[in-house]
This record gives C-alpha cells, structure tokens and sequence, in this order.
C-alpha cells in the first residue's frame, strides 16, 4: 500500500469503470446528510457490473505514498490516519480519515482530464486522489485551498481499449463543509459550498446544478424517477431535503442509507448490447467473475462523521458491518492493516463491528 503502481488490476479498475459508465450503463451516486448538528453522515453507492473485490485499508501515520507514475509525481507521508475501500485491493475510492474528512470518487469525463495549468507543479494522478487528500488535510477547506494552487491534477490514461482513468472527487468535514472537485476540458473546477450535497456523474456539476434548480418548488410526482446521473442527482437532492431530524446516530445512518436506496440500481438490471459488451470485456480482467451478477448497485459504505465510524453494506448480505475509527491506533510505527475480500463478510458470518479482522 506505499506506493500506486500499474497492475492488471488497476487497469480494470480504471479501464472497465470508465468505459461502462461512458455508455451511461453504471453509475455511482454520493449524498451528504449535514443540516443537523452532530449528525454529518455521508454514503456512496457502487455501481458496476461486479463488486471490484472491495478490501478496507487502514493506514496510520507516517506512511510513504506518492502521487502516480508521472515524472514530477508529489511524494509524502501520511500526516492523518485513515481507513480506506480499495478497488481490487490497488485503486483507493472512498474512505475517510482520524479527523472527520471523507471522500469518494466517482465516475466523471468531460474533455481533457488533465490539468492545463500548475504545470510547475506536483502531479497527482486520480487514482492517488483519495489517499492524498486523507493523508494530508482535517478539513475540506484546506483541502480546497491547497488542491487550487499547490498541486496539479491528472487521470492517468489505462492502456486498454478506449478507456481511461476519469474522476471527479467528493469531500466532506465534521463541520459540514463539503466540495466537488472535477476536471472540464482541462481546467479544474472546485465547487466549495455546504449546500453540495449530492454528486452523481456527468454532464458537469455546474449543469447538475441548473437542472437541480427546475425542481426546486417541485411537488413529488415530478421528480424524476429514473436512473441517470441528472435524474440521480435531482431525487436525492429531494430526499435528503425532506429528512427529519434523527434523534441518535443509527437513525442517522438510517435515514442517509434511505436516500442511497432511492437511487440504487437493483442486482441484475437488465444490460443493452453496448452494456453488455462493457460487461464481458470487464469479465476479461476480473480476480473474481464469479461475483459478477450483472449491472447493479453492489455495496453501500456509510461514513459517519460525527460519530467517527466507517460502514459498509453489500448487496451480497442483509446485514453490514463497520469498523469504529476511535478504536485504531493511528500512531507513527504501526502496520498498515487491511481486511480482505470485505464484501465476503456474511460468508465469514461477520456482522457489526469488524475491526478485530484486520491483519
């Protein structure tokens, strides 16, 4: 885990992820539910062909990692702890660190996904987004800060087929901050504001936002019902807005877990023939096929901000299991840890808290 290297596995990563969602075949969806002090929780679903054989890494301080395969690539050490969801055990995609900071990364593409200025800069490719921002910041606001002046952003092309590694990346804090942070035709684009809550795919977040804004005094029956990224966007956006107020935290995690259903693909959604053909080139690279149940939305991770507790659901079982990040010593010293093949816990008959698996 020190350090981002190609691999068969980060090509299909990267490779099937980018090619299926350009044919609006997958997407993901992330919501933040922080209009009640105390209870800042956000989720993401994943949506794909297979589960990716998801593994949750937990890091501690003082761990080298660095920013891609680019020449100039950033160089660093861990500064915060954090426990991770890893794609195929190499690609980081959703996690949050020993401060309250979260991020996920979704499916994003809109013209060049590399950056067109700061080219004096440190390279972060997007498969080293996620960790680079846990690694380093508390907050979404020093994240912010940093990321439009002090490093340059890039999807590193994946060498197979058509496809490439493209990104956008959500963050949230304990405070509630939130910002999305995408690549348009070169320029990166920071939109940095506690009222993003929600983010889905393409078109560009600033479109997302003008349609948003034609339902704004929508009654329900007009709200979208379907599965595209626009459609996504604008019912979670509904849903979050008309949540009570939870009175504890497992009703918090509850009610953000409600929204996430609202917007989920069912396993086995039926494929057209472009889907399909993603499907089985995905099927080339998979470590595990047989996992593979078709188009759907495959596991839920819950991150608990205020309570400092990481979840995870899959499709594959009826209960989750989470681990409490005040219970690991994120000290300078410590091993990094993981937990592998973690959408395999039912089988394990794991449920709750899972953190004494880590090895």
């Amino acid at each position: 885990m020190k350090k981002f290297t190609h691999s068969v596995s980060a090509l299909l990563v990267g490779a099937a992820l980018s090619a299926s969602l350009a044919t609006g075949a997958q997407a993901c969806t992330r919501a933040f539910m922080n209009m009640y002090p105390g209870y800042m929780v956000s989720a993401r679903n994943l949506d794909f062909f297979g589960p990716v054989d998801p593994s949750l890494v937990i890091t501690p301080r003082g761990i080298a990692h660095n920013g891609g395969d680019a020449k100039n690539a950033a160089q660093w050490q861990t500064h915060y702890g954090s426990v991770v969801v890893y794609a195929d055990d190499v690609f980081p995609m959703d996690g949050m660190n020993e401060k309250g900071l979260a991020g996920h990364t979704l499916f994003y593409m809109n013209g060049s996904q590399v950056q067109q200025d700061n080219q004096d800069k440190p390279v972060i490719e997007s498969r080293a987004w996620l960790s680079y921002i846990l690694d380093n910041y508390a907050t979404v606001d020093e994240a912010v800060k940093t990321i439009r002046s002090d490093v340059r952003l890039a999807a590193a092309h994946m060498p197979i087929d058509y496809a490439s590694d493209t990104k956008h990346i959500a963050i949230e804090d304990v405070s509630g901050d939130s910002a999305i942070i995408e690549i348009d035709n070169g320029k990166v684009n920071v939109y940095h504001d506690k009222n993003y809550r929600v983010m889905t795919n393409p078109p560009s977040y600033d479109k997302q936002l003008q349609n948003l804004a034609k339902y704004q005094n929508a009654k329900r029956s007009e709200i979208p019902g379907g599965l595209e990224a626009d459609e996504r966007l604008v019912r979670a956006s509904y849903d979050l807005k008309n949540l009570p107020q939870p009175d504890n935290k497992n009703q918090a995690q509850g009610f953000i877990l409600s929204v996430l259903n609202n917007v989920a693909y069912p396993i086995g959604s039926p494929a057209e023939p472009s889907e399909q053909k993603v499907t089985d080139m995905y099927a080339k690279y998979s470590k595990r096929p047989d996992q593979n149940k078709g188009i759907g939305t495959y596991w839920t991770a819950i991150s608990d901000l205020s309570h400092a507790e990481y979840h995870f659901k899959s499709a594959f079982a009826a209960s989750q299991v989470w681990v409490p990040l005040h219970d690991i010593n994120f000290s300078q010293g410590q091993p990094v840890r993981k937990i592998a093949h973690l959408n395999d816990y039912a089988q394990q008959d794991w449920e709750g808290n899972v953190l004494a698996q880590a090895k």
